[in-house]
């Protein structure tokens, strides 16, 4: 009897336990899946809807708004906005190509420095965050200031130095160089998280410099560089790459800076927002699949924990 009493009193302490663990989960849930609705469906909800819509002018005074897919095929027809699109994909492109090829390769051995704690680590370490501390605008600001005032003086006034003669070089070296600390501290706190017993072990096993980095310590950081490189492939497409601040040349504009430009112009203009929301579905619709397929080929092909 006092058997039976007691199941039946653990049995209710367990379904109490698992309710309040239910209701725990869904309030931490529910906060991503409210942010997406309120940020992401709300605010592009009636984008959404001008995508596909028109004006279409009744009379002087009469106005109304017509369904059509002509907003989305204007982007291929029209020639003079085809080629726009296709030279701020490439300079797109482009910024992330450097970042791939330049930025993480470094990043990854800078942060192999940091956790090796060689000479001068810890002043690396300051020195490749300072970027993110200061506001971007006058980190930007001195930065031009730097390159068009003071290089010149120092250079026996060698203009080919001004950041105005310049311009892709500097942008690409700038936005190189402020996300590099954010990704070498993620980096140098993955490879920190490594049991000491695992790389003593690879030691004894003759896995020294490149060779430990290599098969040690590089799969046992590839989740979090993974997570960089899945996000990298999204921000192709919303990246500004600091344009606006720096007041670059046209031609240089990535998509995220053309949408930010685009956008910019409806003010006022609301004929010209249902053009905009169609690019701004295009874009998505490439995007989606595209950062799945990384995602998928990281974890299909990348190297293993195990």
């Amino acid at each position: 009897m006092s058997n039976a009493i007691m199941t039946g009193t653990t049995k209710k302490k367990m379904r109490k336990a698992e309710r309040g663990s239910n209701i725990f989960y869904a309030a931490l849930m529910a906060f991503p899946v409210l942010q997406f609705l309120v940020f992401y469906v709300g605010v592009n909800f009636k984008s959404f809807g001008y995508a596909f819509m028109q004006q279409e002018k009744i009379s002087d005074t009469e106005i109304i708004w017509r369904f059509t897919f002509d907003n989305f095929t204007n982007w291929f027809s029209n020639s003079s906005k085809l080629s726009d699109l296709l030279s701020t994909t490439g300079m797109s492109l482009l910024y992330y190509g450097a970042s791939l090829l330049v930025s993480i390769p470094l990043a990854m051995l800078f942060s192999y420095y940091i956790f090796k704690k060689c000479l001068g680590a810890k002043l690396f370490r300051i020195f490749l965050f300072i970027p993110s501390i200061v506001p971007a605008a006058a980190f930007v600001l001195t930065y031009k200031i730097v390159l068009n005032d003071v290089t010149p003086v120092l250079f026996n006034n060698t203009n080919s130095l001004r950041f105005d003669e310049n311009q892709l070089f500097y942008i690409l070296f700038y936005n190189l160089y402020v996300s590099f600390g954010t990704s070498v501290l993620m980096y140098a706190n993955k490879m920190f998280d490594i049991s000491p017993e695992i790389i003593e072990a690879g030691q004894l096993d003759g896995a020294t410099g490149i060779k430990e980095f290599w098969y040690i310590v590089l799969p046992l950081t590839f989740s979090t560089l993974s997570v960089f490189l899945i996000t990298g492939v999204a921000t192709i497409f919303t990246n500004q790459y600091n344009l606006f601040l720096f007041q670059a040349n046209p031609e240089y504009r990535s998509l995220g800076y053309y949408m930010y430009v685009l956008a910019g112009a409806t003010v006022g203009h609301e004929q010209e927002i249902p053009n905009v929301a169609a690019l701004g579905m295009i874009l998505t619709a490439v995007a989606i699949p595209l950062t799945y397929l990384v995602k998928y080929c990281l974890e299909k092909f990348g190297p293993s924990e195990e």
